[in-house]
């Protein structure tokens, strides 16, 4: 019982911080869409949602599990080698700025094949999202490796405090266009702010250091594409069949769900430097305690946060946002609503159970269940329209992560 407490005051404070700059990231791309969801038509949304999902395609090609990868080179190197530390932040932006502009390249030539003609320009719109979304995610994943939750947590509510009214007056002025220039305008903020304030630069070519980093995030970032192919993909699909309306209420939902996970990926992201402290010293049976106790906790919150969505989630959007109260809408919800528990459970074991411990090759796994879940909604929305994309999320995303979690639980029982 004393251990328990003992961990949880130590952990209290880092938790606040760390909630603190979720909140101000996370929460700035949750407030640009309530906004847009409130002033703009439900096709314009969809337009937004169809846009933002290759957007989003693009910094997670460009990351790759690079700023995942560095938590756990970063707290390696903090124990062994304070001059490798400071050179992580060159050489893994090397690898992100070279990625960009390959992808720069590409949509010159190829933008109205990729996201359609009558997109391309709004596309083009978000061109500085692409570069400062990884590069201020490799400075997250730093900073979680340095423990300096404090310092990240206090720059990202001051750059929120000063987009979130800007934001309101460029979608209420610019519509569409206005949605677009918000997300730039707080990720280039919030890079120039967070690159003034880091200290650890030192701006030596590493090649050895690149491969090692590219190699592991590799691993991670085979995984996140596996993501996408659960969450962005279905919009992407449902954008091209022409359900830009159902496009934007699929959005809606996984963007709340989103939020809702947040408290739980804060904790895992907390936990993660230990748990790598934990596997450097070879002891696994703590890691194992660490395991059972996250899994018990976060199901039973995820049980609870789940009925309570249930419920008041139908009665908020009838009461502040009547234009969504459609058949199409709750049918979407009260589908993929079975889903929640499982994304719940996941937002709180992957990075400390899966990038942090080593055994990011376990998530791998995302892969072949998300190109099942593309094959099934491909099937599925000629079958039975919209609905058959959120039919095929639930098949491929629940027994996908119930088998990544026995493995995982087999491997610490070991």
């Amino acid at each position: 019982m004393n251990n328990t407490l003992n961990t949880a005051k130590k952990i209290a404070p880092d938790f606040i911080w760390r909630a603190f700059h979720f909140a101000s990231r996370q929460g700035i791309n949750f407030a640009v869409m309530l906004i847009s969801v409130k002033l703009l038509s439900p096709e314009e949304f969809g337009i937004y949602s169809y846009v933002v999902a290759f957007a989003f395609l693009f910094t997670l090609i460009s990351d790759f599990g690079i700023s995942r990868a560095v938590t756990k080179f970063v707290a390696q190197y903090k124990l062994t080698d304070e001059e490798k530390l400071k050179s992580v932040f060159f050489n893994s932006a090397i690898i992100i700025v070279s990625i960009v502009t390959f992808l720069i390249i590409v949509l010159l030539f190829f933008s109205d094949s990729i996201v359609g003609e009558k997109y391309s320009d709004y596309l083009w719109l978000l061109i500085p999202f692409f570069l400062f979304v990884p590069l201020t995610s490799l400075f997250d994943g730093i900073y979680i490796g340095l423990k300096e939750f404090k310092k990240i947590g206090k720059i990202a509510v001051v750059s929120a405090l000063i987009v979130l009214p800007s934001a309101y007056f460029l979608i209420k002025t610019y519509s569409l266009t206005g949605s677009f220039l918000s997300l730039n305008l707080f990720y280039t903020l919030f890079f120039i702010l967070i690159a003034v304030s880091y200290k650890h630069y030192k701006f030596e070519l590493n090649k050895e250091m690149i491969s090692e980093i590219g190699k592991y995030s590799l691993i991670v970032g085979v995984s996140g594409f596996g993501m996408f192919l659960y969450t962005k993909a279905n919009t992407i699909i449902l954008g091209k069949y022409d359900f830009i309306v159902e496009t934007g209420y699929y959005e809606f939902i996984d963007k709340v769900f989103a939020m809702i996970t947040i408290p739980f990926i804060i904790f895992g992201q907390i936990l993660s430097p230990k748990l790598t402290e934990l596997v450097s010293l070879n002891r696994r049976k703590e890691v194992f305690q660490y395991f059972k106790k996250t899994s018990l906790l976060s199901l039973g919150l995820a049980a609870v946060v789940t009925a309570a969505l249930y419920f008041l989630f139908p009665l908020i959007v009838s009461g502040f946002l009547p234009k969504y109260d459609t058949e199409n809408f709750m049918s979407i919800f009260y589908l993929i609503i079975f889903n929640l528990p499982l994304l719940i459970v996941s937002a709180a074991m992957a990075q400390p159970f899966l990038v942090a411990t080593g055994e990011a090759k376990y998530s791998l796994l995302t892969i072949p269940f998300g190109i099942l879940n593309i094959s099934l909604a491909l099937i599925f929305i000629n079958l039975y329209g919209f609905i058959g994309v959120v039919i095929a999320t639930l098949i491929s995303s629940i027994a996908g992560k119930l088998l990544t979690y026995y493995l995982i639980f087999s491997k610490f029982k070991n």
